[in-house]
């Protein structure tokens, strides 16, 4: 008996199972390629903004999905953030390279029109709108799966479409205070902080959306079923957070940021900060006897696993006086050598330097047409963003929409309101 793949560019691709390796052009024929990426000729609808959702297709793009990003009149609003450079936001960057752009809107009839004709083509829709929204547009799960039971359909939302909190607008912060986090990482004096300058919550939540959509495509392939996904911030951070909350539950509640081991820590150096780790008794041993001062383990409140934990804060002063004498990156070069667990703390163009130089290899460089030379993350487990069949670029909004709609035997949409919309957002 055969297997109902549904509809869409994902039916041949289930169509040649078993065929030999191949990857789909946009019209849904097969080509064959040396190296087809696990996602070839699937087609993603994006309706999502700001970070965790668009995180989430952009990993889909990163295997070779046909992402195509719905935009309002002006664009995503994180293209918008600060910190503009070249006229672009990096964080928008990031999390967008690699798909297609269309600009709609989706409160004009025929825009909405536009829109529910190309989600019936895609294998995936993705959204991120508050509870209500997609199904007023005619863009809901139940109302795009009974056309194509297939489908998959994954909403990201802040607490939950069945939760009390369900209307609460949430963003990172938000997350990271809701969740417990920011009490993990308290400082030193027990005040919550929370993680800045890296939006933790919103790029957990696209990881887990990512692979609760792989998962999802990977079971439409064995067994020829959709389904519709929901993937929360509170839910993802609860996911990340697993060991913390177990360790909450099991104890007396109080969960800080304190160091396992010690002397675990971060310490000031001649110049820079040396970060040392050690987990087992014979990684402290290691370490000393590497900075040749296995004298210090001699003195009793160090002699023995419990009385450093015992004696912490003491150790790690004298952990402290010893590293005085050099720099980070002078021990780092001393010690890691020789299965001592220390690192210099870098700063990002150090790090990007440092990977360069020691074949760790994780940055490549491209050409993004409108931005320029730019540095681009390699998705880990995917293929390099060089040498594909289309070179990658960061979209202009709205560049594909009328590819987009030459596919689809639509009517071109007057460049006059293209215009219009793009410069009255």
């Amino acid at each position: 008996m055969g297997r109902d793949f549904g509809r869409g560019p994902f039916a041949a691709a289930g169509a040649a199972l078993g065929g030999g390796p191949g990857a789909l052009h946009l019209d849904g024929t097969l080509a064959m390629s040396p190296t087809p990426l696990a996602m070839d000729g699937i087609r993603v609808f994006d309706l999502t903004q700001g970070i965790a959702g668009p995180y989430s297709t952009m990993l889909m793009a990163a295997h070779g999905a046909e992402v195509i990003k719905v935009e309002p009149p002006g664009g995503d609003w994180i293209r918008h953030a600060r910190n503009q450079i070249r006229g672009h936001a990096p964080a928008a960057i990031a999390v967008n390279v690699g798909k297609k752009s269309i600009q709609l809107d989706l409160k004009n009839a025929d825009d909405l029109a536009t829109a529910q004709s190309i989600a019936r083509t895609c294998d995936v829709v993705v959204e991120s709108y508050r509870p209500g929204v997609v199904e007023r547009l005619g863009l809901g799960a139940a109302q795009l799966r009974a056309d194509s039971p297939a489908l998959i359909y994954c909403s990201v939302t802040g607490f939950g479409r069945d939760s009390r909190l369900c209307d609460r607008p949430v963003i990172d912060h938000i997350a990271q205070a809701y969740s417990g986090w920011m009490h993990i990482n308290a400082d030193e004096s027990g005040a919550p902080q929370r993680t800045r300058n890296v939006v933790l919550a919103d790029q957990i939540t696209g990881l887990y959306a990512y692979q609760a959509i792989a998962s999802a495509l990977l079971r439409r392939f064995r067994f020829g079923t959709g389904g519709a996904l929901e993937v929360t911030l509170a839910g993802s951070m609860a996911a990340f957070l697993a060991p913390r909350i177990i360790s909450s539950a099991l104890s007396d509640g109080k969960v800080g940021n304190a160091e396992f081991t010690a002397p675990t820590g971060d310490y000031p150096t001649r110049q820079g900060v040396l970060v040392v780790a050690v987990q087992k008794p014979a990684d402290v041993q290691r370490l000393f006897a590497m900075l040749e001062r296995a004298d210090v383990l001699q003195d009793a409140r160090f002699a023995t696993p419990q009385a450093r934990a015992q004696n912490a804060d003491a150790l790690r002063r004298e952990l402290a006086t010893i590293l005085q004498d050099r720099t980070a990156a002078q021990w780092e070069e001393q010690l890691a050598p020789h299965g001592v667990m220390v690192c210099e703390a870098r700063d990002i163009a150090q790090f990007m330097a440092a990977q360069r130089s020691d074949g760790v290899d994780v940055i490549e460089t491209l050409d993004l047409p409108g931005v320029g030379p730019c540095p681009l993350v390699k998705v880990p487990g995917a293929p390099p963003w060089q040498g594909r069949r289309s070179a990658p670029r960061f979209p202009q909004v709205g560049e594909d929409l009328q590819h987009i709609l030459d596919q689809l035997g639509r009517s071109p949409r007057p460049a006059s309101a293209i215009a219009t919309e793009h410069h009255n957002p």
